[in-house]
């Protein structure tokens, strides 16, 4: 066997025993040390397996990623983000579907705090969910609309996958920010206008609410400033170059809990379950990441990779045709495994033959994150759609996955959109960047 089919071969092993159950990030570790071992030999395989390791776990960038995580789970254990379900409930719910709408605007309200989809639908779930069913609404769109809801702090920023993405192929995390706010507004704005069409064409799916007064409607106002304040520390910091997205991570920590605690909600009986979820989404992101890096410098050594962008690059294939290539292969991943692991999977191999078509890293790292939201509520794997399930178990899976069907194609609209018209992504970063892309 050539070495670069004992490339391709890993890579068959590696989904099948992910396919089988095993968790992607011992799969890709386990296929990546032992190929690792017949082309380096053991002693080199075990070198590059601690090098790695060690990498990964001091890389700065990457030190963002736990504390978006523990900035968003502080905001959800102490409550700061479910009092905006009130506000955009008491502006919009009069309108047919408005209570969906208004959920969802509530999820994207906090991605601007965290940058877990997983955590934004099981905050969403257990706060609005409840609140669709005692207004009337079908089970199927008030679960299907959260669990696709929930994938918006994917295309908020900050965003946990824009950072993976950023550091998988060493762009800027604050350019990718700016470029992903736009497509991240677009999308909730669809699912908003999805909601209100779909109840005004069934009025029994989504009935219309009572209208809140003025006073109640202004009432509700102050509920947007912790999030409004988070968003400005966190973004601002980096809009401004005051500080890099690290540093802004740490400094939208400390704000969330000055916060909490000036509403007096920031107690140790909060504070320990937000560390330790924290703490083991963080875990389980590095795992990958030290799986990922393992497999890719296996497909190297093997010159996979390098037989994958000559092969990729001799088909030949038009600029559209080679978008419509990835797209097709993502929406396949997005149905057999995690979004996570699809991006640290892919990137190594996939990015370079963006780069020798010339697709604008940017914008390319923008239609990853979306088509990741996508692989989140896509049957049989969607991680949302399996929170949401967690959260409301009296919802069968397959209802969940009845009402978000609408929104996965609400979503390709949505990456249509931005493969027709890529100003919508790279407008603001050449505006705000001095026109470098």
């Amino acid at each position: 066997m050539s070495m670069v089919m004992l490339g391709y071969a890993g890579i068959i092993t590696m989904l099948a025993l992910a396919v089988l159950g095993m968790p992607m990030a011992y799969a890709m570790c386990v296929v990546a040390s032992t190929g690792l071992c017949f082309t380096l030999g053991p002693v080199n395989a075990a070198t590059q397996t601690m090098f790695v390791a060690w990498e990964q776990a001091s890389n700065f960038s990457l030190m963002s990623i736990p504390l978006f995580i523990f900035m968003g789970s502080i905001a959800y254990h102490t409550g700061i983000v479910s009092e905006l379900f009130v506000a955009f409930r008491r502006w919009i719910g009069f309108l047919p579907g408005g209570l969906a709408a208004a959920g969802i605007m509530a999820a994207a309200s906090f991605g601007a705090v965290t940058g877990s989809t997983a955590a934004a639908a099981a905050t969403m779930a257990s706060t609005v969910i409840p609140e669709l069913e005692k207004a009337g609404y079908d089970k199927g769109m008030a679960s299907g609309a959260i669990a696709a809801s929930g994938g918006l702090a994917a295309i908020i920023p900050p965003s946990v996958f824009v950072i993976i993405y950023a550091v998988l192929t060493d762009q800027s995390a604050g350019e990718m920010f700016i470029a992903i706010l736009g497509p991240g507004l677009l999308t909730t704005a669809l699912f908003s206008l999805y909601c209100v069409i779909r109840c005004c064409i069934t009025p029994a799916m989504g009935p219309k609410q009572l209208h809140a007064t003025w006073k109640e409607r202004i009432h509700c106002l102050p509920a947007a400033i912790p999030v409004m304040l988070t968003f400005m520390i966190v973004i601002g910091g980096i809009y401004g170059g005051l500080a890099t997205p690290t540093e802004a991570a740490a400094l939208g920590v400390i704000g969330v809990m000055l916060i909490a605690l000036c509403m007096g909600r920031l107690t140790k009986k909060l504070l320990v379950p937000a560390f330790k979820e924290g703490a083991k989404m963080s875990a389980a992101i590095f795992f990958l990441f030290i799986g990922g890096w393992l497999m890719a410098r296996f497909m190297v050594t093997t010159g996979t990779t390098r037989h994958m962008v000559d092969m990729f690059v001799g088909f030949n294939m038009s600029y559209n045709t080679l978008l419509f290539a990835m797209f097709v292969l993502f929406l396949i991943l997005g149905c057999i495994l995690e979004s996570t692991s699809i991006l640290v999977l892919t990137m190594p191999f996939m990015f370079p033959i963006t780069q020798q078509y010339g697709v604008d890293p940017v914008w390319f790292g923008v239609f990853v994150t979306m088509m990741m939201v996508l692989a989140g509520i896509s049957p049989p794997v969607g991680l949302n759609v399996f929170v949401v399930r967690s959260v409301c178990r009296h919802i069968p899976i397959m209802t969940i996955y009845r009402g978000a069907f609408p929104f996965i194609c609400t979503m390709v609209i949505a990456i249509l959109a931005i493969c027709i018209w890529p100003d919508i992504v790279l407008g603001p970063v050449r505006g705000m960047m001095g026109g470098f892309h």
